[in-house]
């Protein structure tokens, strides 16, 4: 039996929707749900003296998803959203930064986490500190009239006050838990 060109295009057109099909098989999508949490360790420092946009790094600390959809040592992407340092007298350091890309299979992915937001101690509260431990140095070097006290607790607020505010933010190396605003749809092969 003779076999026509059309035959020969038929079986080879069958042949390739067979292997088509076995690989689309192998390949499953998995949905990560919003809420869940992501362990990562920074690469770089993120505080407060960073200017809104500065993008950071980090490695993912675990697998996510089921079957490790997300692999451990996968690369994330962030960036900061706000920052604010602290003013010298008062007010507080505050950065609020989230993760906005993971690397899977040696593709970028966008992601949507959830803003981790860091404030730092007040400067009221360093300058109050300052103001007692002078206090307290005064109170000791001078007499009983409390005149040592009052000018010790100037000089110590004085003091605390040429220092600026606490940064805030996390250092290179620190684990910072995010999690997922929205749920991330990964194909697993």
């Amino acid at each position: 039996m003779k076999t026509s060109p059309i035959q020969h295009l038929l079986a080879a057109a069958l042949i390739a929707l067979a292997s088509a099909l076995a690989v689309r098989a192998e390949e499953k999508k998995v949905t990560i749900p919003a809420g869940t949490s992501l362990m990562v360790k920074l690469d770089k420092a993120v505080n407060s003296s960073d200017k809104p946009g500065t993008k950071f790094s980090g490695v993912l600390q675990g697998d996510l998803g089921a079957n490790g959809a997300v692999k451990t040592g996968s690369a994330v992407i962030g960036e900061v959203t706000e920052a604010k340092k602290a003013k010298r007298v008062r007010g507080k350091a505050e950065v609020t930064f989230a993760l906005t890309q993971v690397n899977i299979n040696g593709q970028l992915v966008a992601i949507t986490t959830q803003p981790v937001e860091d404030i730092a101690a007040s400067s009221t509260k360093k300058t109050a500190k300052g103001a007692a431990k002078g206090a307290a140095i005064g109170a000791i070097a001078n007499d009983d009239s409390g005149e040592g006290a009052k000018k010790g607790a100037a000089i110590g607020a004085g003091a605390s006050a040429l220092k600026k505010g606490e940064s805030a933010g996390a250092a290179a190396g620190e684990v910072v838990e995010f999690k997922l605003a929205t749920p991330l749809t990964v194909t697993v092969k």
